[in-house]
């Protein structure tokens, strides 16, 4: 049997899909240890994985990440992902080393596991240590001739003139834009003892990494004729059904004849404002239902009669109810609302966000509003679109049956398995 050091994000988007994996792996007799934020401490035990803290100085600790980042905050779209990478990222990379080595002082990994954040274990593998394994959590962002640069939210296109667009853009943008980046890390490497990348970071991470697993599947990911031979899809992490799970009183409407229709804002994104709020305005008068998650208690004041909110409800419960969910664009709760052939709006500029909206649009699974705060009238007319028009459903059920042919957290425990033996099977 063999031994896993796993390492995520401090954040509960990436604890979540990874979970099940790991439980996978502990089930097939293997050891795993996983660093990650102290608040999930216990989330991790209860895979069977022995539980490691990041450092408390990196380590949020439950605050919401713009509470923790004030910066990150004030930033958007690429200048968003450019602060994110070197001040979240890079900049943690030494202590994230320090602690990766007290770990592996104790414990002799065969593979060290991360996901799409943890670029001190790439880098540590570089220096000498165990293969290297990632779990992508999000829309892919390896650079491709057949799509434009990742953040910028483009459809990839299907000409000659599209082709060529993409090409100047990824240009521009790994040449140009993104150049301070791989400057940034290239001291990073410096200081770690590590060579310069001679290329575009985004381009040469990647090539560093000895398995690259994506938690979705070719009908929600752009086509890439160049994709590397050591990345392979797995399909989405679905969550078993909750069952300590107790409905609220309103559940019984659900079971009625109106139109279902689900905010979702996420956990990191936060400010109701941006979506939950225009859209609860744009609904409330509609003969529909609407169920608006999270909102803490004493957050929203007023109620109406079709509206409910909830700090939580489990998906695997509610999502089969749900006719359209409205969301900011969070990739694990989108895909897990295309596994039960739900149609979206989307609306969504921060994270990856504007990335998770356009592979919406250009699946046809919905709608891409293209924008952080939509108004009342455009998320109401969006969602009376996706509902008369069945074009939207049908794709999103053609989403959801490719979705169903795959066991992510089988797939991903055989391909490590492989991984450790020498022996990944070819695509």
């Amino acid at each position: 049997m063999a031994k896993f050091l796993m390492m995520t994000g401090p954040y509960a988007g990436h604890i979540a899909p990874c979970a099940p994996i790991v439980k996978k792996l502990v089930e097939g007799g293997h050891q795993v240890a996983w660093i990650t934020g102290r608040q999930y401490r216990h989330r991790v035990e209860t895979t069977g994985a022995v539980f490691y803290p990041l450092p408390a100085e990196i380590d949020p600790g439950g605050k919401e990440i713009y509470e923790f980042f004030p910066e990150l905050g004030k930033k958007k779209g690429i200048a968003q992902m450019k602060w994110f990478i070197k001040h979240v990222l890079f900049d943690a990379c030494e202590r994230e080393i320090e602690t990766t080595d007290s770990v592996l002082e104790g414990f002799q990994a065969d593979v060290l596991l991360g996901d799409s954040v943890a670029v001190s274990l790439f880098f540590r593998s570089e220096m000498g240590g165990p293969p290297s394994a990632c779990i992508a959590l999000l829309p892919m962002s390896i650079p491709s001739r057949d799509t434009a640069p990742f953040g910028t939210g483009f459809l990839p296109g299907k000409n000659i003139i599209t082709r060529f667009r993409n090409n100047l853009l990824n240009i521009f943008v790994q040449h140009g834009l993104l150049r301070d980046v791989t400057t940034y890390a290239n001291d990073v490497r410096k200081g770690l003892g590590l060579s310069p990348v001679q290329e575009p970071f985004f381009s040469a991470l990647p090539k560093t990494i000895s398995l690259i697993m994506h938690i979705s599947t070719p009908a929600f990911e752009y086509r890439r004729s160049d994709a590397p031979e050591h990345l392979y899809s797995i399909g989405p992490i679905i969550p078993e059904a909750d069952n300590t799970f107790r409905p609220p009183s309103w559940w019984p409407e659900l079971e009625k004849s109106r139109p279902v229709i689900l905010v979702n804002q996420g956990t990191i994104a936060t400010i109701l404002d941006d979506l939950i709020i225009p859209a609860i305005q744009g609904l409330k008068d509609e003969e529909v239902v609407v169920v608006a998650v999270p909102v803490k208690e004493g957050e929203l004041s007023g109620s109406h009669k079709n509206v409910h909110v909830e700090p939580f409800i489990p998906f695997a419960q509610l999502l089969p109810h749900v006719d359209v969910m409205v969301t900011n664009g969070g990739y694990g709760s989108t895909q897990l609302a295309l596994s039960h052939g739900i149609p979206l709006v989307v609306a969504g500029a921060t994270e990856d966000k504007r990335e998770v909206a356009s592979r919406v649009e250009w699946s046809g699974a919905g709608i891409n509003l293209r924008k952080h705060r939509p108004s009342p009238d455009e998320i109401k007319n969006a969602v009376k679109e996706v509902l008369v028009h069945h074009r939207y459903r049908k794709n999103a059920e053609h989403i959801q049956t490719d979705f169903a042919k795959y066991d992510a957290p089988a797939k991903a425990v055989s391909l490590l398995e492989a991984l450790v033996a020498g022996d990944l099977p070819p695509q």
